[in-house]
């Protein structure tokens, strides 16, 4: 069983080395460009108070000097008297309400596209109450757009986390999405898959429009991957870049929030991909097993050989993704929980209900 403990604990290690090998070889975008065009960002929020300020002054920070509207979802805190506050501040901050949800959409995509409206810039930019953008971020996507000839541009940013029950599920579970990425390089000019971020998202307006891209998605369980491979099937550029020094987010707060958020992104995720959930799941579950199985024979050697593996392999992936590595030592309780959040999201998915967000009920298909 040792030789067996010891195969299975340098799996691990290799695979994580892999996923980091492929991080570290992510191109950076490139430097800003000297007159980015003018942009629109569109900022839809609902109960974001906590948020939406913070955001919005780093879209003012902004070298590209966009022009923000902030659409209010239906707030049931103050979110929209803040954002009126900025506005009132600011005349490149613009408030509008979302107004009633029309069947078959949304929420946020609904909120997207009202924001749009009535305005003639090139670009817009879609991102989330809860990212901070530093300041060249904008200006850079724009120069990454132009070096690649892209109409849409992405960027995945640093996550943060606070306290264990964020640190247990965040950094494994983006693991699990970058062993699915695979190649950043690709992703980044273009050749990779249609993959984006909602957090942000750089888009020419003209590609948007004339493939009446919000609306073509606009009951998609996950928004940002569905517009992508929806501007691609028709023919327009996406590129996908890491910039985790450039765009901070914070997600989800306390371990309940983290649970529920990422069942329901798991589910959009893997929805479709039995192969790749199951594979995960093997992954995720075999090494746990292995360790019943070594502490249950009492055989500490090869029971210690697979924590040490996995322990690592965590470590690895944490450090790489700009999180602390401490809570690999709690190996293999962020193993167990992330397989519990994707086996969770499979049931969702099979009963054709997500976890509800923010009140809003989702259903699959609707």
């Amino acid at each position: 069983m040792i030789a067996l403990a010891a195969a299975a604990a340098l799996v691990l290690v290799a695979l994580a080395a892999r996923i980091q090998s492929r991080r570290e070889a992510a191109p950076d975008l490139p430097p800003a460009a000297p007159a980015p065009p003018p942009t629109l960002a569109v900022l839809p929020v609902r109960d974001e108070e906590g948020n939406v300020v913070p955001c919005v002054e780093s879209l003012l920070d902004q070298a590209a000097k966009p022009v923000i509207r902030v659409v209010d979802d239906g707030s049931r805190d103050r979110t929209a008297e803040l954002a009126a506050g900025l506005a009132a501040a600011s005349e490149r901050v613009e408030v509008l309400a979302a107004g009633p949800l029309p069947d078959g959409w949304r929420g946020k995509l609904h909120a997207l596209a009202v924001g749009m409206e009535h305005s003639d810039h090139p670009w817009l930019l879609f991102t989330d109450a809860d990212t901070r953008h530093a300041p060249e971020i904008l200006a850079r996507a724009h120069a990454a757009a132009a070096l690649h000839q892209l109409d849409l541009v992405s960027v995945a940013g640093r996550q943060e986390t606070r306290g264990l029950g964020e640190a247990l599920l965040t950094p494994p579970v983006f693991a699990v999405l970058d062993a699915l990425l695979g190649d950043w390089a690709a992703a980044a000019s273009g050749a990779g898959p249609a993959v984006a971020n909602g957090q942000f998202i750089l888009v020419r307006r003209r590609a948007l429009e004339e493939s009446r891209g919000l609306e073509a998605v606009r009951g998609a369980i996950l928004d940002d991957i569905a517009l992508a491979a929806e501007l691609r099937r028709q023919g327009w550029r996406t590129g996908f870049w890491r910039a985790g020094d450039l765009l901070r987010v914070r997600m989800y707060q306390g371990l309940a929030a983290t649970w529920r958020g990422w069942r329901r992104n798991l589910a959009g995720i893997f929805a479709g991909r039995a192969g790749a959930a199951a594979a995960s799941l093997a992954i995720l579950l075999g090494p746990v097993l292995g360790l019943a199985a070594a502490a249950a024979s009492q055989r500490w050697p090869a029971l210690f050989l697979l924590w040490a593996g996995g322990a690592a392999a965590s470590a690895m992936l944490r450090s790489g993704s700009g999180h602390s590595p401490w809570p690999a030592l709690l190996y293999p309780l962020d193993a167990l929980a992330t397989a519990s959040v994707l086996a969770a999201a499979l049931v969702d998915l099979r009963r054709g209900r997500l976890s509800p967000w923010k009140g809003r009920e989702i259903r699959v298909g609707s």
